[in-house]
């Protein structure tokens, strides 16, 4: 609530103009800002439109009986990873009736999945015990998950029969992005438009693109550390045993990228020993090693989404140019194109102070968002799954295959001959993970 809201427009996500509550000075004159909308959607709504279906259109419950801080009280007590199931209460509505809840936040809904649901959706009936009573309630139990997420009755069944645990998430997360349950707001969807056609006019979207993300900064310095000191072992062995196949401890979703010291010595030559906190352009660049090069040898155009774009430029400038100044990378060329970058605002939503600019926090989101639906709609995406960002494009470039030949049950149809593909329950565009985990996990992971 606005009260205990730390944020100066009482979201994180800033204020677009219809937060404000405004009123008319003088006729023609523009609307005078005097304070804000109490009924406009506050934190993560004001980005994510929440859908209807989800609470069935039910309104908050209790309202008189808890407010907030109770709510919040309730939240912190409830301890879902100690309890084996979380605890409910009870409290009545308006309307009388009474109502059971559980409450969470963020952190322990990713918890209790991970306490109570995880392996109950990764437990599938296989065709060797189909006849067993808890195998058959798994089935049950996974079909009935997937319609009330919006599947359609074969969907249903696919995603029942599924064995793989990746091909599980992938379908799960092709659910997710279908359903409506990240939907921007139409003030978001507006205003990433109007974003693109002005400050992005000279980047043609009605043509074939590639796009790469590179994320360092605070990801780099705190998630990503052990991957990057990983890969510049390796880059100095060049060439010395990979052991990039072991999981992270804690997390058998995820196997690690493994990395290609084809490469290490030029890289490592390139890179000085005090720029080594980061992994280079260069080796985003190698992750086009197994893509079909242009026979007319055009260039690929290229969108950088990244947030160190001066860094970046340097790198590509060491890199060979043809005469017309594209990068030549092997047998490809490159004509790079950079997301707009104003140093005044920064790059991530939460630079500056929580009471700053609200328009500034609002631009820097709208800026993301517009790198986010360039790069999900790409012919190639290269990126990596460490950062939140990369995850959301990934989610947003999956579709549920349509095709009669789908296959439910097999799993595993990593690649193989245009026939396997056919047959994979979840098509992704392509995607080259330029680093770490291969694999997101389950959606939101």
């Amino acid at each position: 609530p606005p009260p205990l809201n730390e944020f100066m427009s009482n979201s994180q996500f800033g204020c677009p103009p219809e937060a404000w509550e405004t009123v008319m000075v003088r006729t023609g004159a523009p609307p005078k800002r005097v304070g804000w909308r109490m009924d406009f959607p506050l934190g993560l709504s004001r980005l994510v439109k929440h859908p209807a279906w989800l609470s069935r259109q039910c309104p908050m419950p209790c309202t008189k009986t808890y407010q907030y801080e109770q709510w919040d009280e309730l939240r912190k007590a409830n301890n879902i990873t100690t309890t084996p199931v979380p605890e409910e209460i009870t409290c009545t509505n308006e309307n009388g009736r009474e109502t059971n809840i559980i409450v969470m936040g963020g952190r322990q809904v990713r918890d209790y999945f991970q306490h109570h649901y995880k392996e109950q959706i990764r437990d599938r009936a296989s065709p060797s015990n189909l006849g067993d009573a808890a195998s058959l309630t798994s089935l049950k139990m996974n079909y009935e998950w997937a319609l009330r997420l919006g599947a359609a009755p074969h969907e249903a069944r696919i995603f029942s029969g599924l064995q793989d645990r990746h091909e599980i998430w992938d379908y799960a997360s092709a659910f997710m992005g279908r359903s409506g349950i990240l939907r921007f707001q139409p003030w978001i969807a507006r205003d990433v438009e109007r974003y693109m056609k002005e400050e992005l006019s000279q980047f043609p979207l009605n043509v074939e693109y590639d796009a790469i993300h590179v994320r360092r900064g605070d990801k780099l310095e705190k998630d990503g550390r052990h991957f990057v000191m990983k890969y510049w072992r390796q880059m100095d062995e060049c060439g010395g045993g990979n052991n990039n196949n072991n999981n992270e401890e804690g997390d058998e979703e995820r196997e690690e990228m493994e990395v290609d010291t084809g490469m290490g010595e030029q890289i490592a030559s390139s890179i000085s020993s005090s720029s080594r906190n980061y992994i280079p352009f260069l080796h985003y660049l190698n992750q086009y090693e197994e893509v079909q090069c242009k026979e007319d040898g055009s260039p690929r155009l290229v969108y950088i989404a990244t947030d160190d774009p001066l860094e970046v430029q340097h790198e590509i400038s060491l890199l060979p140019k043809d005469k017309a100044g594209n990068t030549v990378f092997r047998c490809h060329r490159f004509s790079f194109l950079f997301s707009p970058h104003d140093p005044s605002l920064g790059f991530h939503i939460d630079t500056g102070r929580p009471k700053d600019d609200c328009e500034e926090r609002y631009a820097r989101n709208i800026a993301s968002i517009a790198d986010l639906m360039i790069s999900a709609k790409s012919d190639v995406f290269v990126g990596e799954y460490n950062s939140n960002w990369g995850r959301l494009v990934r989610m947003f470039r999956l579709k549920m295959n349509d095709g009669t030949g789908v296959n439910g049950g097999m799993g595993g149809l990593n690649g193989g001959t245009a026939e396997d593909v056919a047959k994979k329950p979840v098509l992704e565009r392509e995607t080259k993970i330029a680093w770490g985990f291969q694999h997101p996990g389950p959606p939101g992971w």
